[in-house]
């Protein structure tokens, strides 16, 4: 998976129109489901992570599912393993779920037609009670270890999981049981998408109206949480939740010489895309 591609306007667009038909984040309940894509790109097209959300979007708009939540998720990177630039996949939090086959096989469909040429692409869906401890271990191993696509099959199937490969040599099978496995695990990575999050950069917002608007939990860099629910927050022009603690957390550091008069804002950047 990569970040790349051309930029803008019509990700502005996605955001509004995706914050509309998607729901606040909650935690997901056994019913619910958990889709994952991987490697759906080349250098030169958008990356997994947009891929991700625009098929959270169609999802809603064709009523298949409502997504409270979209996670990155990285991954090994290593020589022996064909990526793009950055090999991470990414991984759709459903809920109003009814049948997780036809869930599977917009999913596919989605894939197959807006898949980069060149790419590998693959697609993992679960619901979220069915995840085992061996989907899970399969994640933290994704991150350590090069895997095969055969074991990632073997595995997925023994587990009940649907799967299946899409484009060229469909190594995004991989990646995609892998984030299936880290999102349940619930203390890896960060959202692509929360409800109402990026549509609020630029502006001061205190913790107990974000905690209303978009579920997520504010905490400084070594854990501590912000227990004061007006503490005021300048979200800065990136703002990104983590995902820890099964849950959207902002990471914030003292406002020190900041540009607004907000007690807390955003850490940087670079912090951030660590997770």
């Amino acid at each position: 998976m990569a970040e790349h591609g051309s930029g803008g306007g019509d990700k502005d667009a996605l955001w509004s129109v995706l914050t509309s038909a998607g729901r606040p984040w909650r935690p997901l309940a056994a019913g619910d489901c958990l889709l994952a894509i991987d490697d759906t790109d080349n250098l030169d097209s958008r990356g997994t992570g947009f891929r991700a959300r625009e098929l959270a979007l169609e999802l809603a708009q064709h009523d298949l599912a409502r997504p409270v939540g979209v996670t990155r998720h990285q991954l090994l990177v290593d020589p022996r393993i064909p990526y793009t630039s950055h090999n991470s996949a990414a991984c759709l939090m459903l809920t109003e779920v009814g049948d997780a086959q036809a869930l599977f096989d917009y999913g596919k469909a989605y894939l197959s037609r807006a898949s980069a040429a060149g790419s590998d692409a693959g697609i993992a869906v679960a619901r979220f009670g069915q995840v085992s401890e061996k989907v899970r271990a399969w994640g933290r191993r994704a991150q350590r270890e090069v895997l095969d696509k055969a074991s990632a099959y073997a595995l997925g199937r023994a587990e009940g999981l649907l799967m299946e490969e899409l484009t060229g040599e469909g190594i995004g099978v991989i990646g995609a049981l892998a984030a299936v496995g880290l999102n349940h695990e619930g203390d890896d990575g960060r959202c692509l998408w929360v409800r109402g999050l990026r549509e609020a950069a630029g502006t001061v917002i205190d913790a107990a109206t974000l905690e209303a608007m978009a579920g997520i939990a504010v905490r400084t860099l070594d854990g501590t949480r912000v227990c004061d629910a007006k503490a005021r927050i300048d979200l800065g022009q990136w703002p990104r939740a983590v995902f820890k603690e099964s849950r959207p957390i902002l990471l914030v550091e003292e406002n020190v010489d900041g540009t607004s008069d907000a007690e807390w804002r955003v850490v940087g950047r670079e912090l951030i895309k660590r997770h």
